[in-house]
């Protein structure tokens, strides 16, 4: 209790305002009073991204956060899987190549662990639809929805789990990749990418149907420049567009506001632990604070040298992964380079420490980045 508080009970009479209960009144109900079991079966579902906040809250809560029996319940957690797919441009037919990105053990003085792209365990068909489509992941399966400049109703689902690919049912309006697709609370919303900007429907995978969604208000200007239309954050789909971000609310059926953002130009967005993050051509990864409405700049990223110009990031394992490529002095050779980065908000801004950086695989150089996806084992 602090001097002032003493000072203050003191001259407090028994007519007078009841001074606040300290925090130590076993009286009050208190989170620290729970047993250590429940307590950490609580903790390993909290993004690591608090962690640092909940450890200066108390001793006990530090003492659980970096306890070894948290690490063993979060390692019981259901997994996530990053799928990377590429276009192999220089084939006759234009042929899909899939890759998982994989954690490995490395015996050296300054790395223990490290990561590859390693070629999946099931053999995944190469069809065209994957190339000419919108992908989006649900579970463990894969969406690709409508087409690439023609307009298509097709909807085909790839399960990572057997390699099946199998055609959907058809959109009620054809669209092309234009369309801006999400998932909110499971269901795939899909957006514009036909005649009507605004027309919206949605697919529910459980059901397998589709139905008409409200439409936004006002009509959408996609942006060309872009490696990822949509992301999903907070029931709502964030798209990106012509010098904004538009946000659209599906239970409204229009955009409840724009985010502005920096002139410059967006390669890419993701959301790490309910944080939007883009990564700008010029200003870098930056992350959006949705209480001031601004967007703040990740800093302690001085030695990463992304191209994001050739990039593509998602969340990986509560921390973002940033793949990039670069071709080598022969020309003939591209290395593909990986960061996986822990985000720590720090007062109003934002810490990235990067805790791995390297090679994760070297591909020709017709490979083309086309898909980068993250799918529940």
């Amino acid at each position: 209790m602090s001097p002032s508080s003493k000072k203050f009970k003191k001259q407090s009479s028994s007519k007078a305002v009841k001074p606040p209960r300290e925090d130590n009144d076993p009286s009050l109900p208190s989170f620290s009073s729970l047993p250590d079991e429940i307590v950490l079966d609580c903790l390993q579902r909290v993004p690591r991204s608090y962690y640092l906040n909940l450890c200066r809250v108390s001793k006990t809560l530090r003492s659980l956060v970096r306890s070894p029996e948290l690490s063993r319940l979060r390692s019981l957690l259901p997994k996530n899987s990053v799928y990377v797919s590429f276009s192999e441009n220089d084939a006759p037919h234009l042929t899909h190549r899939w890759f998982t990105l994989k954690k490995t053990t490395m015996k050296t003085a300054m790395k223990t662990f490290g990561y590859k792209l390693v070629k999946i365990p099931i053999l995944f068909p190469s069809h065209h639809h994957m190339y000419n489509s919108s992908a989006v992941a649900v579970g463990s399966e894969i969406y690709f929805v409508g087409g690439s400049f023609k307009p298509l109703s097709d909807l085909w689902i790839l399960d990572t789990r057997t390699g099946m690919f199998t055609q959907g049912p058809s959109m009620r309006v054809a669209r092309t990749d234009e369309a801006s697709v999400g998932v909110i609370n499971g269901k795939i919303y899909v957006i514009g990418g036909c005649e009507d900007k605004r027309q919206a429907e949605v697919f529910d995978p459980k059901s397998r149907n589709w139905k008409t969604a409200k439409n936004p208000e006002e009509k959408s200007q996609r942006g060309l420049m872009t490696r990822l239309s949509a992301v999903s954050l907070d029931w709502k789909v964030y798209t990106v567009e012509v010098g904004r971000i538009g946000v659209y609310d599906p239970r409204e059926g229009k955009r409840k506001e724009t985010l502005k953002i920096p002139s410059d130009t967006v390669w890419c967005m993701c959301v790490v632990n309910d944080v939007l993050y883009a990564c700008y051509f010029q200003q870098g990864l930056m992350g959006f604070d949705v209480n001031r409405k601004v967007w703040v700049k990740v800093v302690g990223l001085r030695t990463l040298n992304v191209k994001f110009d050739v990039s593509v990031m998602t969340e990986y394992d509560g921390k973002l992964a940033i793949l990039w490529c670069e071709i080598d002095d022969t020309k003939t050779k591209k290395e593909i380079w990986c960061s996986v980065i822990a985000l720590d908000w720090i007062g109003q801004g934002i810490r990235g420490t990067i805790e791995w950086s390297g090679i994760v695989a070297t591909m020709p150089n017709y490979y083309e980045f086309h898909n980068f996806l993250v799918v529940s084992d």
